[in-house]
């Protein structure tokens, strides 16, 4: 490959190891193709469709993000049309929010309210939101997409119901108890139901609760899934989808909360690193728009020590990095291929910086 073409690809941002949430489902490889099994994406999948609560389960850069924005997404279409997933936010919230279920209650509240309610955002938010809908458009080509999907507002999936949404989420008195917010959310879960619906609320960046040197928020983790998971459990008609980072697994709120959970789905290793990182990686300048073969951008040799770094112990998003890094080198170096050596460079680079 020609030096001019590596340009290309840098370009393109195949190789990216982080993007935004709404770009995932576009760039993920089910790993149930990956690994020749039904035990993540269609295992999810029918533990949504049958109205469960789900905890999706693996370390930081694993795929957590991943997995969620593809079963959830434009593209889900064995997901039953009547599921409307709600993408949560949470990191951003204070430490009462997340964990006093009154409090949650109220954000839920305010949150799907919002999300029906094109007049709450900005001119650049809804030129964001065009923007995606035409790259699932286009990318759909005449394949037929999911109108609730993940990240899509209400409002430009059904504004008729969108509009009943925000009319009954807006009589709520914020200034209320715990109880009436809890009463008020469950009213909104009743409209969707009466619409022949199910709202599934989707908690996928919780990792902002890990233990860092200096604070430890573990404390907030473990009263999120013992107090606020058990409330919406036990006492709201919807669905659950929350992305638990392993760490958390030894919190004794979740061991509890997992009672409460119908399914928990983990992210597997690959089987085949080697095959399963080559797939990832064509995958990905496919999808970029990129008209070269893998091996026209790095070497078997290359692609060998890739495999050899994940099986090391290290994630997806780890390897990708490692990529993205390579093609920085090489470009840098001037050479036309990613190479065994230059992997083998950024891998020691990236170690000593750790």
């Amino acid at each position: 490959m020609s030096h001019r073409a590596l340009v290309a690809v840098d370009r393109s941002r195949a190789f990216d190891a982080t993007r935004r949430f709404e770009e995932l489902a576009f760039f993920h490889v089910p790993f149930d193709e990956l690994n020749g099994d039904q035990s993540t994406e269609t295992f999810f999948t029918h533990q949504v469709a049958n109205e469960g609560r789900v905890a999706v389960i693996g370390s930081s850069g694993a795929g957590k993000s991943s997995l969620i924005s593809s079963v959830l997404g434009p593209f889900a279409l064995d997901l039953p049309e009547r599921i409307v997933p709600l993408r949560v936010p949470v990191a951003a919230e204070t430490d009462e929010t997340v964990t006093e279920p009154g409090a949650m209650a109220r954000h839920l509240v305010r949150y799907v309210t919002r999300w029906a309610s094109p007049e709450l955002f900005s001119p650049a938010e809804k030129d964001d939101f065009a923007r995606s809908i035409a790259e699932v458009t286009r990318r759909a080509g005449t394949q037929k997409v999911r109108a609730f999907r993940i990240s899509l507002p209400l409002w430009l999936a059904d504004a008729e119901f969108a509009a009943q949404v925000q009319a009954l989420g807006s009589s709520y008195e914020s200034r209320g108890s715990s109880t009436d917010a809890l009463e008020h959310l469950k009213r909104l879960v009743a409209l969707f139901d009466h619409h022949g619906l199910f709202p599934v609320f989707v908690f996928d960046d919780s990792d902002t609760w890990l233990r860092i040197p200096g604070l430890d928020r573990t404390g907030v983790a473990n009263q999120f899934f013992m107090r606020t998971i058990r409330m919406l459990a036990k006492e709201v008609s919807a669905g659950l989808v929350v992305a638990v980072h392993e760490h958390y697994l030894d919190l004794a709120g979740y061991r509890e909360a997992s009672a409460w959970f119908t399914g928990e789905v983990r992210i597997p290793r690959l089987i085949d690193a080697r095959a399963g990182i080559e797939a990832i990686l064509r995958d990905r300048l496919v999808v970029a728009g990129v008209e070269a073969p893998i091996g026209d951008v790095i070497d078997a040799a290359g692609i060998d020590q890739l495999a050899k770094f994940y099986e090391s112990g290290r994630n997806l998003r780890d390897v990708l990095r490692v990529m993205h890094r390579s093609l920085q080198h090489a470009l840098s170096d001037g050479v036309d291929l990613i190479t065994e050596s230059l992997v083998e460079s950024v891998v020691t680079e990236l170690s000593a910086g750790a």
